[in-house]
């Protein structure tokens, strides 16, 4: 039998407010600590890469994003990295913990090599639903500054059409090959090579002028054998 999962992180989140708050703000992104943020699924106009419209083709299935912010050692940051859907946490996804460098404050970059999370199809006459893994994510200087939210964010993402594919629907019998096909005829960006099997189904994505904000909903962790079995 499973037992149950402590949800650690929002534990975490509580230490760090209290250390914050009793000497912990010497920290340089002390104002961080302690937070949940959202950062939006971005529009069509933010992807950015690929060119000639390829990449704003994905942005309809890219979720929300939250990360959770604690106090790590030294200048570094922990940090729970998962994705939402109207703001609240996917609890069919597990979570990603990271260690980044707060250092740079307001500047950061954070980066998972790979992030579970699903794709959705968002027309309601083809409800869709693809679970899959992004690769090589990066969020960079999404969280806000010391005083105001900034715009100037970035998020880059890999994706594997071989698991991708079904959301294309508006393809015949759509396939991993099918998929990068279209790609490749209409918007001239071919799939590339996937840098973790080596399989040839594989677009990086990047949306720009990104900017998350501070969320009242805090992360719990999920390891992959505490998602539910009636999740897709």
């Amino acid at each position: 039998m499973r037992s149950p999962v402590l949800p650690l992180f929002p534990i975490l989140l509580a230490s760090s407010t209290l250390s914050a708050c009793g000497g912990g703000d010497s920290h340089p992104a002390a104002g961080w600590i302690g937070k949940t943020f959202l950062l939006d699924r971005p529009t069509a106009s933010r992807w950015v890469e690929p060119k000639k419209g390829g990449s704003s083709s994905m942005g309809d299935y890219v979720p929300q994003f939250l990360i959770g912010v604690a106090a790590g050692s030294g200048d570094s940051l922990t940090v729970i990295l998962t994705t939402g859907l109207d703001g609240v946490q996917d609890k069919c996804s597990p979570t990603t913990e990271l260690t980044v460098s707060g250092a740079s404050y307001p500047d950061v970059q954070i980066t998972a090599p790979s992030l579970p999370m699903h794709l959705t199809e968002t027309d309601p006459d083809y409800a869709k639903v693809v679970p899959t893994t992004a690769h090589d994510v990066t969020l960079k200087n999404v969280l806000p500054g010391r005083n105001e939210t900034t715009a100037s964010g970035e998020l880059i993402a890999t994706i594997d059409f071989a698991e991708a594919y079904p959301l294309f629907h508006l393809l015949d019998n759509p396939t991993p090959d099918s998929v990068c096909q279209a790609f490749a005829s209409e918007a001239g960006v071919p799939c590339q090579t996937c840098a973790f099997n080596g399989q040839p189904y594989c677009l990086t994505f990047r949306a720009v002028q990104l900017a998350a904000t501070e969320s009242p909903n805090r992360i719990q962790t999920l390891l992959s054998s505490d998602i539910a079995a009636s999740c897709p």
